[in-house]
């Protein structure tokens, strides 16, 4: 018997386009619809929030300091 197979979900909110100040938030739940982070994308760069509700920062990086993490 096959198990159905649970799939990641994630939602994005966006008013403007092209970024600007406002963010593009992006919510990541987990296979069992827990929360697992907020991404918050603007002209000047790309966030991650975390824990219970997504008030705890975890990273903040302008678009240098993020391609110069990833080297």
């Amino acid at each position: 018997m096959k198990t159905k197979t649970r799939r990641r979900t994630s939602y994005i909110s966006a008013k403007d386009l092209p970024l600007s100040n406002k963010a593009l938030k992006i919510w990541g739940y987990s296979k069992d619809k827990k929360f697992v982070c907020r991404l918050e994308v603007n002209a000047a760069g790309v966030a991650v929030f975390v824990g219970e509700k997504g008030n705890t920062e975890l990273c903040d990086y302008s678009w240098e300091k993020l391609v110069e993490s990833l080297k």
